[in-house]
């Protein structure tokens, strides 16, 4: 995945909240999925294999975060250790088709967590970080996107 990529997740999570934080796994992985199945398709093995790792890595997460009091969650378990094997023989047979079943489970659960998400009014998870502001401007013959963090607000420990 590209570093603006990556950089991007990790900007959505300092300000995310429980529910948000689903979603961000979510697009997350499913987009280290069709850049492993390019990198797979296009024959470059290591970094195929280093995509699908970090997707695989991102719904461990989302297994171990399940409440196994609900039933749903059984489900879901059920559902992510579907997508997590077809990512693993994927990856061992070299056939990005199997890909396809796992991006299948993920997009489909995706809109009902977007949606909890949007219900979801808690304060974000971290603490202390700074707050992130984007917008655009534009011009007669340009579009300019800018990102601006508040640096008036302390972080860290202080002597």
């Amino acid at each position: 995945m590209e570093k603006e990529k990556l950089q991007e997740f990790a900007a959505r999570v300092t300000q995310a909240n429980r529910s948000e934080l689903v979603v961000i796994i979510y697009e997350a992985a499913l987009a280290s999925i069709a850049e492993g199945k390019k990198q797979l398709e296009d024959g470059e093995l290591p970094q195929a294999r280093k995509e699908i790792e970090r997707a695989k890595d991102m719904l461990d997460e989302l297994m171990r975060s399940l409440d196994m009091q609900y039933t749903i969650s059984h489900y879901l378990r059920q559902l992510y250790v579907y997508a997590y094997r077809e990512l693993c023989q994927g990856i061992a047979l070299h056939q990005p088709e199997l890909f396809a079943h796992a991006t299948g489970v993920l997009e489909g659960l995706l809109p009902s967590f977007k949606e909890v998400a949007s219900q979801d009014d808690s304060a974000p998870v971290m603490e202390n970080v700074q707050q992130i502001y984007a917008g655009l401007t534009y011009g007669p013959n340009s579009l300019n996107e800018t990102t601006a963090m508040d640096m008036t607000k302390k972080r860290g420990f202080e002597a």
